[in-house]
C-alpha cells in the first residue's frame, strides 16, 4: 500500500519520517499532548483498515490544508497508472467518487486484475 497527497496541483507520495513524528515536539508547533492525543486517533485509523489479528502499525502526524486530498493505493494502481495520469484525473475531477472510478478504470485498461485498492479522502470542505 502506498499512501500520497494531491496539494496545489501536486501529487507526493507520504513516506514515514521518524523525524517528523519529534518534529512538530521539538519546533515547538505541536505540544507532546496534542501529539499524543493525534497519535492514539492515527492509531484507531489504521487498525481499522488492518485484517489479520495482529497488524504493524505506523503512523505519521503532519500538517494539512483545507482541500489536500489523500489517496491509498495498493500495487495493482501505482504501478500501472503514472502518476502524471494520477494527478490529472484528481485535478479534473473535484467528486472524489468519480476520481476513484476512474483511477480503478485507469489500471484495468492497463491490464491490471480486478482486486485494487483506491481510496480517496478531503481535508475540508471546499
Amino acid at each position: 500500500m502506498r499512501i500520497y497527497r494531491f496539494r496545489c496541483g501536486k501529487l507526493e507520495e507520504r513516506k514515514r519520517d521518524p523525524a517528523a513524528l519529534d518534529g512538530g515536539v521539538s519546533g515547538g508547533t505541536i505540544s507532546p499532548d496534542a501529539l499524543a492525543m493525534l497519535t492514539q486517533h492515527a492509531n484507531a485509523a489504521t487498525r481499522a483498515l488492518g485484517c489479520e489479528a495482529a497488524v504493524e502499525m505506523k503512523t505519521q502526524v503532519e500538517r494539512t490544508e483545507s482541500g489536500d486530498i489523500f489517496l491509498v493505493c495498493s500495487g495493482g494502481l501505482w504501478t500501472s497508472v503514472p502518476e502524471h495520469r494520477i494527478t490529472g484525473i484528481l485535478a479534473a475531477h473535484h467528486e472524489l467518487r468519480l476520481a476513484a472510478s476512474l483511477l480503478m478504470d485507469c489500471a484495468h485498461e492497463h491490464g491490471e486484475p480486478e482486486h485494487l485498492t483506491c481510496v480517496l479522502a478531503r481535508v475540508g470542505d471546499i
